[in-house]
């Protein structure tokens, strides 16, 4: 199994990106097409209609394009249209997936760092490369959000004013890792200036109204958008959606944890930032007017680091590199780890047990000097956890209370810890 694979297996999330440059391709950007070109990949839409679809639902299925394209368009436009009037900034995409926007920032002679996941990285830089050439103001960077060194790894001594932009990465996060993005991004902040700017509350709060009003308030395409949805969301990477404070329904407590974690909050109107028209809905204004009526609710939340802000502490061995040693012998694998265990690491371990072959009977991972593991290396240990007949057979040793911490509050403590 080679390194993409491996990649894919520990954070298979990453698919997402995919849909997302097919859908604003399919409003009509024609930097999107370009890249999807480069890229090899099909339109969106492609594979539902390889699929049988009974003949009465043909018409519905295809009125239920709009709804995932102009969620995607809107976010892309808006963004876009918020980063133009923001000139002096350098650009930040976390994460920035299969977007085109590093190829459209390229013609304003801006400075853009993509950030994502490497799976990603080592497809996306290359295609843009053959787009627009070499430019070293446009890069891109395998990155763990989660994993402060990755990030500050891509700067240089030219870095400054920041704008980080998030659309659609903090849904994924549990508590625990979410936590350690903030804190991530508060240090970049502070070291370079800037801000950080995020789409994520607004779409979860509002979502559902666009859609609506891409739909023309038809509710038998709602019900059948959201079941799709829904089971979408059920089958992608055992992954727990909006499963932390940032998407609580008091608004209370998201506000308290922002000012917990050393940031000040200004909301901008995103009404304010749509493009003239959208691509998904031409030859719809009714529908049109009805997405930009839902807008005029939904707010960018602008993160700036406060004066007030306290350091978060390090966690032990939080500095180590990261390390596996592993041993098969009489059919027992054992594996020490060191350092953080998270999407840039966690495919090595994977890596190592694999190799191991059939056989195993029994495990044991030693976690004493393990800082930190993000969702991506849980995913691993669950995999591990799962190949065995017996899974009392599974144990995990020296866990510290930050560790165990992230276990409980994943759920991963009911499979992974003997006590």
């Amino acid at each position: 199994m080679d390194n993409q694979d491996l990649r894919e297996i520990v954070n298979p999330v990453f698919n997402t990106a995919k849909s997302c440059v097919q859908l604003v391709a399919a409003a009509g950007d024609e930097d999107a097409q370009r890249l999807l070109d480069a890229l090899g990949f099909e339109p969106f839409g492609s594979q539902v209609a390889k699929r049988p679809v009974p003949p009465e639902m043909v018409e519905q299925v295809k009125r239920l394009f709009p709804a995932y394209t102009i969620l995607i368009e809107s976010r892309f436009q808006a963004m876009n249209c918020l980063i133009d009037r923001m000139a002096d900034r350098q650009i930040v995409d976390l994460p920035c997936g299969y977007t085109s926007r590093g190829i459209r920032l390229s013609r304003q002679g801006r400075t853009y760092y993509g950030f994502d996941l490497p799976a990603v990285i080592d497809a996306i830089g290359p295609a843009v490369e053959g787009i627009i050439g070499k430019n070293e103001k446009i890069t891109y960077h395998a990155v763990d959000a989660t994993n402060y060194e990755s990030l500050e790894a891509a700067f240089t001594e030219d870095s400054k004013n920041l704008l980080i932009t998030t659309e659609g990465l903090l849904m994924y996060f549990s508590q625990s890792e979410l936590e350690e993005v903030f804190s991530n991004v508060h240090r970049l902040l502070k070291k370079y200036g800037g801000s950080w700017v995020t789409t994520d509350r607004a779409y979860f709060l509002h979502d559902k109204e666009v859609v609506s009003g891409a739909l023309g308030n038809d509710p038998q395409l709602n019900a059948m958008y959201a079941a799709i949805t829904n089971q979408a969301a059920a089958t992608t990477a055992d992954v727990k959606f909006n499963d932390s404070v940032f998407f609580d329904a008091d608004e209370d407590e998201v506000r308290a944890f922002i000012k917990k974690m050393g940031f000040e909050l200004n909301e901008i109107c995103m009404a304010d930032y749509l493009p003239e028209k959208f691509g998904s809905l031409a030859g719809n204004p009714e529908a049109d007017q009805a997405v930009r009526d839902a807008f005029g609710k939904m707010m960018f939340w602008e993160l700036t680091v406060a004066d007030t802000a306290a350091a978060k502490p390090a966690a032990p061995d939080q500095n180590l590199p990261f390390k596996v040693d592993v041993e098969l012998k009489d059919g027992v694998f054992t594996a020490s780890v060191q350092g953080r265990m998270d999407t840039m690491t966690a495919p090595e371990l994977l890596a190592k047990f694999q190799e191991a072959g059939e056989g195993i009977e029994a495990i044991h991972v030693d976690v004493s000097r393990m800082a930190y593991v993000s969702s991506a290396g849980l995913r691993v240990l669950l995999m591990m956890y799962k190949s065995l007949k017996d899974k009392g057979q599974f144990d995990l040793s020296g866990v510290s209370d930050d560790v165990r911490e992230i276990l409980e509050t994943t759920g991963f403590d009911q499979f992974l810890l003997k006590d």
